[in-house]
């Protein structure tokens, strides 16, 4: 979960009633989620029904004193770019031994200042679940968790989670599903979608791969499997995955995908499959023009944007007329995976073969 910071609260017409007339403008200060379509009203939390009773720990702890002006807290404000507390990000895993949970607290600020962290760094590391505590810097006016600089405040720098029998550690800004149980079923369907033969002679390509999950799942049963990301903490993080769980026939590439030039493609074998899981904008006319070229047997399509997965489906199969692309594949399933439910963000795996 990440909770945002902001000077003033956000309460929808029926709460009116019930904001703080009070001289002490601290009281005002928001810590929670921000309203539907709105980059600056935050709602504040005290309690929240996604997250783990012990991060809900965590955030009732940070709640409880922040504000207090002793401690010279400033909550950020995104229009006059002032202020240091941006965002508590919470993140539970599950240490592998026990079956515990782990929890890593992640404060995003807008400066390094860790003697004045101090007080909150110690305030939630008395909570045997919290494991890590992260600082990351975010200099930027803009309202992003990532930060340019990343700092371990306290304990380990990563946590664990275990999907399809493997263990991953996740670090502060990694992407990892956050519905670990739906993602077990989310897995086993682009396992099952790749058809793998089972006897180490396939080569996989694995683009958008994170902190390698779905290429290491796939590795056990392929002769080789080749990962694209983007992010430099991830594919750290995918290559002591690797390691983590003996799995010596992976090769894991930072790289934009969004920026391949003509080299892309020398440095691994033709694909016998390829999986694509891009983040919301979907792939770049450059990579799909890459894969048609390539003319992979079989392309696995993990979505979490209905949009932009059919629009990229739709030039996968029928190309793009005004560019003189043509598209030489035809899709055999589409499955949509509730990952959140009650909201309407789904994955679709989609499974394509070379026509």
């Amino acid at each position: 979960m990440e909770f945002s910071f902001g000077p003033q609260r956000w309460l929808p017409k029926e709460s009116l009633q019930d904001r703080i007339v009070d001289d002490d403008a601290n009281e005002n200060y928001a810590l929670g989620l921000h309203a539907p379509g709105f980059f600056d009203k935050i709602l504040n939390v005290d309690n929240c029904l996604l997250q783990s009773h012990p991060a809900n720990k965590v955030l009732a702890a940070v709640q409880e004193c922040w504000r207090d002006p002793q401690l010279g807290f400033s909550p950020y404000n995104v229009h006059s770019h002032k202020g240091f507390l941006k965002h508590l990000m919470l993140r539970t895993g599950r240490d592998v031994t026990t079956d515990q949970p782990e929890v890593m607290v992640n404060f995003v600020t807008s400066s390094y200042k860790p003697e004045l962290l101090k007080f909150l760094v110690d305030k939630v590391s008395v909570f045997p679940e919290v494991v890590s505590v992260i600082n990351n810097v975010n200099t930027s006016v803009g309202n992003t968790s990532v930060g340019e600089e990343e700092y371990t405040l306290y304990g380990k720098s990563s946590i664990t989670e275990t999907l399809r029998g493997l263990t991953f550690q996740i670090s502060a800004n990694s992407f990892f599903q956050t519905n670990t149980y739906q993602a077990e079923v989310l897995y086993k369907l682009i396992e099952d979608c790749a058809g793998v033969k089972g006897d180490d002679s396939e080569i996989v390509l694995d683009l958008f791969c994170g902190t390698g999950t779905i290429g290491l799942t796939l590795a056990r049963s392929v002769r080789h499997v080749y990962g694209y990301e983007v992010v430099p903490q991830a594919i750290t993080d995918a290559r002591l995955n690797a390691k983590i769980n003996g799995i010596q026939n992976a090769t894991f590439v930072q790289g934009d995908l969004n920026k391949i030039d003509e080299n892309f493609g020398k440095n691994f074998p033709k694909p016998d499959i390829v999986i694509s899981d891009p983040n919301r904008p979907g792939m770049h006319i450059k990579l799909i023009k890459f894969l048609l070229n390539l003319r992979a047997p079989r392309i696995v399509y993990v979505s979490c944007n209905p949009a932009t997965c059919a629009r990229d489906l739709d030039y996968l199969c029928h190309g793009v007329e005004e560019k003189n692309i043509e598209g030489c594949y035809k899709l055999i399933s589409l499955q949509p995976v509730d990952m959140f439910p009650h909201t309407p963000h789904i994955e679709c795996v989609c499974l394509l073969e070379l026509q």
